[in-house]
């Protein structure tokens, strides 16, 4: 198909934009990045470990044919063939003396002579496969592999694990920083080795990830830590600072880390290779700088794949005319940083369409919404055509809104029911570079309120409200009054039923206690008597044993009244074997038969509480035997830690509710008493009774309700 061009124009940004016949449009644009790939020369397409020597030549290791040469603007290829003891390349590195190493899944090799030739030293375990090669300013050789680090000095090899102080066994990258401390990085975080002393990092002490694959020293001492799946980290003065996505980072994976002559530190990862400010991330860790800008590179700048790779040794070089060489899956990405075009112009803003409820609606100055509407959906968009994927929004609705929604690259804005009221709509843009435009663009929206929330029917409402208020309050106050009443009847019934009592414990002890009190007194008066009208000394035995079974029967009569007030068992036995003698004494008093099962409940109340659930058990069991004409009867006392239940079952006649008024004040309180006794415990009371089908009686106290008095 031939292209006929009519016009050409280039923007302001560097494009050049071709107009055609009957073609359409077009735009050249510079691309940024160069590619070297099988079809240049490559060994292989999958390139791991590049490295420069000292003679200008750059090392690219790929992973599974061999090594590359590149010199004079061609490559030259090693294999087995070659000396390499495997084709499966992991590490490259060249030291002091000028030695060429390579690190394969075979052992390690030197290159000399034009060949590779397998190295018998350092001596590595079998299986250690090398993934990174560094040699400090001591001349000592270190080598990580996947089981630890080997150095080797004089001809001699100490291998270091974790057991020796390293933070990781894995490890893909070592360093030596500038005050010469070297550090080692890997699969379970950072070490520090310095003066044969080793600090360690992880994850708890600052790291965004300890799966560590860069590292990177720049002239101010600050150490740049890389992660696969964390970020970038910042190391200065032992603080850490960590950057991710949502600081502005363009991707979590940090395989190398570059640093150009302009103060930009470029990044290879996942999804091709980015750029960020290193006065913005220096920024950033200082506080000036809520976020950061970085610019990302793909296929548009000339990748062949956005993939990049890393996890050896080193994934990555600068060269001595400053170009940045990054391996891929598909050949190596060649970065001039010089050439790279930077975009400082902010970007135009615009708002392209509204859609209120999925209905497009008129475009214009301002949005009136009306009543009912739910969902608003606001389009915009910025005029950026370098990178305009990376650019950034921004926006806020004025009103309701109390910051700015950081909506990255997406170019819509989403608000459901939105309250009535007037509001503003402000969006504003950045491009790749991190230039914003803080001017953007405005939109005024009104949103109309329906019927019912107007002034005037809010106050029809605030009437009705009122009246409902004033009705409520009545009731309120009349289910006070009432319960008020019955709390009074209750306090008035309560008074009476001890007054009863006192009459009651009164008349016992006048008519019985009393009673044979003056009995034994008349008969020590006949004795006295007696002796002074001359009788014999002796005391009449007759008179002397009825004194003593008098004596007795008051001795067992106060006991019993002082029982029937306080008994005796429950502070010298405990609640749980007082009840149980209780149920014993019952059940030889009558014919029936009880069953009793208790768990111990001596510690789960209070002292003076005990009384109330002894109370309520005593009422039971003497209502049982006054009325239910019962032959077995069932009382079970579980507890738990959160409650205790009582349960008592009789097979007796039972009653209906219309007998439970005439019965409540029967025996003591009665149902009455028993309930408040209960209430008082902060349990509950529920009685369940049929005529001639027996009455159980049950009652739950919850532990956390057991409050001392």
């Amino acid at each position: 198909m031939t292209v006929m061009p009519t016009h050409f124009y280039e923007d302001r940004q560097g494009n050049l934009w071709i107009g055609t016949l009957d073609q359409g449009l077009y735009r050249l644009q510079k691309q940024s990045i160069r590619t070297y790939t099988k079809e240049q020369g490559l060994i292989d397409r999958d390139a791991y470990a590049i490295y420069q020597d000292r003679s200008g030549a750059v090392w690219i290791g790929a992973w599974h044919s061999g090594l590359s040469r590149f010199a004079d603007g061609r490559f030259t290829n090693f294999t087995m063939a070659n000396g390499l003891p495997n084709e499966l390349v992991t590490a490259v590195f060249e030291d002091r003396e000028g030695r060429f190493w390579a690190g394969t899944h075979g052992g390690l090799a030197v290159f000399d002579n034009g060949r590779f030739r397998k190295a018998a030293e350092p001596t590595l375990p079998a299986d250690a496969v090398v993934q990174v090669i560094c040699q400090d300013r001591q001349r000592v050789l270190w080598f990580g592999t996947r089981l630890g680090v080997a150095r080797y000095e004089n001809g001699v090899t100490r291998f270091l694990t974790k057991r020796d102080g390293l933070a990781a066994d894995d490890i893909h990258v070592i360093l030596e920083g500038a005050n010469g401390d070297l550090w080692v990085g890997g699969y379970g975080g950072l070490t520090r080795i310095r003066n044969g002393q080793f600090t360690r990092w992880t994850e708890k002490d600052g790291l965004p990830s300890n799966n560590i694959w860069s590292m990177h020293e720049d002239s101010d001492g600050v150490l740049w830590v890389g992660t696969f799946d964390g970020g970038l980290s910042r190391l200065q003065n032992g603080k850490f600072t960590n950057y991710s996505v949502k600081d502005g980072l363009f991707d979590d994976g940090v395989f190398r880390i570059l640093e150009d002559s302009l103060g930009y530190l470029w990044i290879s990862c996942d999804h091709g290779i980015y750029r960020v400010s290193k006065h913005d991330l220096n920024a950033f860790a200082s506080g000036e700088l809520q976020a950061i800008a970085s610019v990302g590179y793909g296929k548009i700048d000339g990748m062949l794949t956005i993939q990049c790779n890393g996890g050896i040794w080193p994934s990555g070089t600068r060269t001595r005319d400053g170009k940045l060489w990054f391996p891929t899956q598909d050949g190596v990405a060649v970065i001039d940083p010089r050439s790279v075009a930077h975009d400082l112009i902010p970007p135009s803003v615009m708002i392209e369409s509204t859609v209120i409820d999925n209905v497009l609606a008129p475009a214009g100055n301002m949005l009136r919404i009306p009543p009912g509407k739910a969902d608003i959906e606001i389009n915009y968009t910025a005029l950026s055509f370098i990178d305009a994927g990376q650019t950034h929004y921004k926006y806020q609705l004025e009103g309701l809104d109390s910051n700015w929604v950081d909506a990255g690259s997406r170019r819509i804005a989403y608000y459901s029911h939105v309250p009535p009221g007037k509001y503003v709509f402000h969006v504003i843009a950045a491009n790749s570079d991190g230039v914003w435009n803080d001017t953007g663009r405005t939109l005024p929206i009104t949103v109309l309120a329906p019927f019912y929330e107007t002034w005037w029917f809010e106050m029809v409402m605030v009437l009705a409200a009122a009246g409902l208020v004033a009705i409520a309050w009545r009731y309120r106050v009349a289910q006070l009054e009432s319960a008020q009443a019955m709390q009074q009847a209750f306090s008035r019934q309560l008074i009476a039923s001890q007054e009863v009592e006192r009459k009651r414990i009164a008349a016992e002890m006048h008519d019985s206690l009393g009673q044979r009190l003056v009995v034994i007194k008349n008969l020590a008066l006949f004795l006295l008597r007696s002796r002074k009208n001359g009788q014999p000394q002796d005391p009449d035995v007759e008179t002397i044993a009825e004194i003593s079974e008098e004596a007795s029967s008051a001795i067992e009569e106060t006991r019993e009244i002082s029982y029937n007030l306080r008994p005796f068992q429950l502070d010298r036995l405990g609640l749980t074997k007082a009840i149980a003698a209780m149920i014993r004494t019952a059940g030889t008093a009558s014919w029936i038969r009880f069953s009793p099962e208790l768990d111990n409940i001596d510690d789960f109340f209070p002292e003076d509480l005990r009384i109330n659930f002894y109370r309520i058990v005593q009422e039971s069991l003497g209502n049982i035997m006054k009325h239910a004409h019962a032959t077995e009867v069932k009382v079970t006392v579980k507890r738990t830690p959160e409650n205790v239940t009582l349960t008592i079952e009789d097979d007796g006649r039972g009653f209906g509710p219309e007998a439970r008024g005439a019965n409540a004040f029967r025996s003591g309180f009665g149902l009455t008493g028993m309930a408040e006794r209960a209430r008082l415990l902060g349990g509950e009371f529920r009685v369940r009774s049929v005529p001639g089908c027996g009455t159980t009686i049950v009652v739950e106290i919850p532990r956390k309700g057991v409050r001392s008095g």
